[in-house]
């Protein structure tokens, strides 16, 4: 009995504090979420503030029957007080009113929560965007602006088309993220080379991977590709770009078109040079993500529980006491 009570009163708390405290916007919500999202524990307790703080910013237009409510217990007490009823009476429209609140607290609690999933729903099938999936891998980088790759100038083969070279990532057993690469031309392959080699790790410790390792394996899985980001992203990865271009024209010799170009029509980025990754780096990616979107979705969104559907006709014509 005592653990039914304690159960109900946390409820109650519960729902008290989906009507009382500070309101967020989309944005800040939003920003939180993703937070969260990428924080390596994913504390339980902050997602359970996330979901009371997003689900009390809400809008319900089950809000808007709280005026009939109390219309129905002013008019109540004006009657009582000038008016002697006998107590069953009072009684039962005491009964009435207070079924009528309690039911309207739960009911616009409900599609609050209602609302705030679909909305967090939203933001969870906006990362299963390839575009959202390289900015936030970007992201992880850090800021590269004005660094250039130590990249060794060799001029090698320049008189070789790019669609005649083949960088191919082999597996690295020391480190997996860290793929070797080897340059084959025709008949004739490279050994084995440590990506530093090219400039693709950070000028300060040669086991982190840069940004441009990471487009250059984006290309071993996406021959082509069109970026979908805000203005400044797009620039962002234009810069990032220029700089992978910089570092491969260094190596092979600069020809009369970078290795990769940017459509002016369709906006999307092309890479002559072919990337061979038998590790499958991006592939093994795409997986994850896919696999946490999934996770992520049954664990906010659960779809296993069937929402009620409430006719919202209906409970307008209750709230104003038709049925008494």
């Amino acid at each position: 009995m005592s653990a039914f009570i304690n159960k109900k009163i946390k409820e109650v708390k519960q729902i008290a504090r989906l009507y009382y405290g500070p309101r967020y916007n989309r944005k800040q919500l939003s920003d939180r979420f993703h937070d969260w999202r990428r924080s390596s524990e994913r504390d339980r307790k902050e997602k359970q503030q996330i979901i009371i703080d997003g689900s009390r910013s809400q809008v319900s237009e089950y809000s808007k029957n709280w005026k009939w409510v109390i219309i129905q217990a002013i008019l109540w007490l004006i009657i009582s007080f000038r008016f002697e009823f006998s107590p069953v009476i009072n009684l039962m429209a005491f009964f009435t009113v207070f079924s009528q609140f309690s039911h309207s607290i739960f009911t616009t609690a409900k599609d609050k929560r209602v609302i705030f999933n679909n909305f967090i729903c939203g933001e969870i099938l906006s990362t299963k965007t390839l575009s959202h999936l390289i900015w936030e891998t970007l992201s992880y980088v850090g800021n590269e602006d004005n660094i250039m790759g130590n990249t060794q100038k060799k001029n090698y083969a320049p008189e070789c088309d790019w669609t005649d070279i083949t960088i191919q990532l082999a597996a690295n057993k020391h480190d997996p993220t860290l793929p070797f690469i080897k340059i084959i031309i025709g008949h004739e392959s490279s050994e084995l080379l440590h990506p530093s080699v090219l400039g693709l790790v950070h000028h300060y410790d040669k086991k982190l991977e840069n940004s441009s390792f990471i487009l250059l394996k984006l290309f071993g899985r996406q021959t082509s590709f069109t970026f979908e980001g805000h203005s400044s992203q797009r620039s962002s990865i234009e810069k990032k770009m220029q700089r992978l271009n910089d570092q491969l024209n260094s190596y092979f010799g600069v020809r009369e078109m970078d290795p990769i170009v940017q459509n002016n029509v369709s906006g999307s980025w092309e890479c002559f040079i072919n990337i061979d990754d038998r590790t499958n780096t991006w592939g093994h990616k795409e997986s994850e993500r896919d696999r946490d979107i999934t996770d992520l979705l049954s664990e906010w969104v659960p779809l296993d529980e069937e929402i009620e559907k409430v006719d919202k006709t209906a409970e307008a014509y209750k709230m104003k006491g038709y049925e008494w």
